[in-house]
């Protein structure tokens, strides 16, 4: 291991360096030139052509290591038409000539595949550990954030429970009886109020996973029914800017889910619709349910997403910024914990979007095995019709 690593460390201290279209380029090749030049004299002026020439290979391998190909080619070249020259001009024989003329090239050949390989090994290893520095750096980003994040929520916890609680106070008529004014906006105020929490359950959520600590607390729950409570909130927070339509609910839907987060992931995906489409725009939300699993499409009319901001669509902090909807507020979490606790449940999200028309976002979750047929009916217990699937009203 340790000579493999001295040989490689050796190869790579050797390694050259692409001397084209520099002055030190070509003041080296001038150099070769030169060197070539004094061995062919120094061979016809001494008449024993091998016992000076063989010099002449040092330069060419010098160039061939060091120089561009276009360079190497020049030296090559002229090296070449030396040795043919003392051939010619001195007393050599055919065969010495010969060998001589074709162990430049060759020798050249080698040389340069050989710098070419060292200095792909050497990139290719400095690739290595800018990699290596570049994934370090972006683990102690994602650490940093997570910290963020757990210490942000964990410090605005406190002051949002205590506005809820007054909230929930002057709502429920324990701090007095309120002015018709202000007890019109109270209803509001206590929703926006649990959307700040939601918010902050969300960036809690989002530590956890990155710390594995996310647990989920599932029980048999009825999908249909969480979703036209959620009707409830919504239109009450936002039934003055936008239309909803809830289709598919109007029957029980029983899944095994954690109600608190799976309520979170519609309320993401439902919050995305909002903000993305424009005011007065209609939201569609159907449930249809499958042999063994249920799906809550969420569909839009809003901007649409770009094929090329897909892959960031369901990234940590991955907020996809345009022109038109720079000013839309977000964290970047919530798709992507929307997509986490999907797949902790089994299920999974996807999107459909086209540009300027509008998005379809589907949550689909997998539904509990039904039991076996009675014999007496020839019914089956927890099987839903098959009628359910289909649209109506919530």
């Amino acid at each position: 291991m340790g000579s493999a690593k001295l040989k490689r460390d050796w190869a790579l201290a050797l390694a050259p360096r692409e001397l084209a279209g520099t002055g030190e380029g070509y003041a080296f090749a001038l150099l070769c030139l030169v060197v070539l030049i004094v061995v062919a004299v120094a061979d016809v002026r001494m008449r024993e052509y091998g016992t000076v020439g063989g010099i002449a290979f040092l330069p060419v391998l010098a160039a061939a290591w060091l120089l561009s190909d276009r360079l190497t080619l020049a030296v090559t070249g002229a090296a070449m038409l030396l040795a043919l020259l003392t051939a010619v001009l001195g007393p050599v024989p055919l065969a010495t000539a010969v060998t001589h003329l074709v162990l430049i090239p060759l020798l050249a050949g080698v040389a340069r595949l050989a710098a070419g390989t060292v200095v792909e090994i050497r990139s290719s290893q400095v690739q290595m550990r800018d990699d290596r520095a570049a994934s370090a750096e972006v683990k102690d980003l994602e650490r940093a954030k997570s910290e963020f994040l757990r210490l942000a929520s964990h410090e605005l916890r406190g002051p949002v429970a205590i506005l809820r609680g007054y909230l929930s106070m002057l709502a429920d008529g324990t701090l007095g009886e309120l002015p018709p004014a202000v007890a019109r906006v109270v209803p509001t105020l206590v929703a926006s109020a649990a959307d700040v929490n939601h918010t902050i359950d969300q960036m809690l959520d989002a530590a956890r996973l990155e710390d594995s600590r996310l647990q989920l607390q599932r029980k048999r729950a009825d999908l249909a029914l969480l979703l036209r409570e959620l009707a409830g909130n919504v239109e009450l927070l936002h039934g003055g800017s936008h239309r909803f339509a809830w289709r598919g609910c109007e029957a029980p839907v029983p899944v095994m889910i954690d109600v608190n987060r799976i309520n979170t992931v519609i309320g993401n995906l439902l919050s995305n619709a909002i903000k993305y489409s424009p005011r007065g725009s209609l939201i569609d939300v159907l449930l249809e349910v499958g042999p063994g699993h249920a799906r809550v499409h969420v569909r839009d009319q809003g901007s649409g997403i770009r094929p090329e901001d897909m892959p960031r669509l369901f990234t940590r902090f991955g907020r996809i910024v345009r022109p038109e909807t720079k000013d839309v507020p977000g964290t970047g979490l919530g798709l992507y914990l929307s997509r986490e606790l999907a797949r902790m449940h089994g299920g999974e999200i996807t999107a459909v979007s086209t540009p300027a028309r509008g998005s379809v976002f589907t949550l689909e979750l997998p539904r509990p095995r039904p039991v076996s047929p009675l014999p007496s009916g020839g019914r089956t217990r927890g099987r839903i019709s098959p009628s359910l699937a289909k649209a109506g009203p919530c």
